[in-house]
């Protein structure tokens, strides 16, 4: 006799927040029924809002924050955004500056907590850079990540956390203003996404000034305080299943194959499976 699935309580979570979405995305969408009528959307497009917050009025309200910030910021976040038409694209995101291996989950942590949240892994010292790659190139490999992420229900619904090794970091090698000026003025107030928790490892001294800077203009209060400096992997093993992360940030698994990985979606890009935000925008004339 064969056994059922064990259904977990993450399951059940994600069962009922899909359920409660489902019901209010009609309500969604007559809320914006004046601004869809000129905007191509799908109901894929919209659910991410809904569990970003499962409230009309506020998921509404990030809906026209992003339909604003798209539209003022045109050549980050279009159609063209492809690992299939993109070289710069590729070659940053190939660089394993920053990556999310669909693997790496947060573990069930209180009652409050179940876990399932994804993990991006950033390592600021293989942004080079000096290798030709432009502000815009890196921000663009954020977003397609990002993009990548919304397909998963947990990134609106639980949070991403995100772990930035920055042992070897560079000043002048691997960061430039215009980078967290742009990915956060998108990302707070515009994406339905929530950022649960920032782990900056190996940090160097100077760095944190540079952070106090940046965070003070850029983050939100409430982001600011979910930021934690640490100097060891094992602050986080209640958060984070170790042996998961690669061992080049101090884990015990093998490097994540983002060649693989960039392969696989390029296939998604070209057979139409890709499910994306880059394509919401203003409705075609013969619509």
């Amino acid at each position: 006799m064969s056994s059922s699935p064990t259904t977990t309580a993450t399951d059940k979570n994600d069962e009922t927040t899909s359920s409660l979405s489902s019901q209010l995305l009609p309500l969604l969408r007559a809320e914006l029924a004046s601004e869809l009528d000129a905007v191509a959307v799908t109901d894929e497009q919209l659910v991410p809002f809904l569990r970003w917050k499962p409230n009309v009025a506020r998921a509404a309200q990030r809906v026209r924050a992003f339909l604003s910030w798209k539209r003022d910021n045109p050549h980050l976040f279009d159609e063209t955004l492809r690992l299939s038409q993109d070289d710069p694209l590729c070659r940053v995101l190939a660089s394993r500056f920053i990556v999310a291996p669909p693997e790496l989950k947060t573990k069930p942590n209180d009652p409050n907590d179940k876990g399932g949240s994804p993990v991006l892994i950033g390592r600021l010292r293989n942004n080079d850079l000096r290798d030709g790659r432009t502000v815009d190139d890196v921000c663009r490999a954020l977003f397609y990540t990002l993009d990548r992420l919304l397909e998963t229900p947990a990134s609106s619904e639980q949070g991403i956390v995100i772990l930035h090794d920055l042992r070897g970091f560079s000043p002048s090698k691997n960061a430039d203003l215009g980078i967290p000026k742009t990915l956060f003025g998108a990302l707070f107030g515009h994406f339905p996404v929530r950022i649960k928790a920032i782990y900056l490892l190996n940090a160097p001294f100077f760095f944190h000034a540079f952070f106090q800077m940046v965070s003070t203009l850029l983050f939100p209060a409430k982001v600011k305080a979910r930021c934690k400096f640490i100097k060891s992997l094992k602050e986080i093993e209640d958060v984070v299943d170790i042996d998961l992360l690669p061992r080049d940030v101090g884990g015990n698994a093998d490097e994540f194959d983002v060649e693989a990985w960039m392969e696989e979606q390029k296939q998604r890009e070209l057979n139409g499976t890709l499910v994306t935000m880059t394509t919401i925008g203003p409705r075609s004339s013969n619509e």
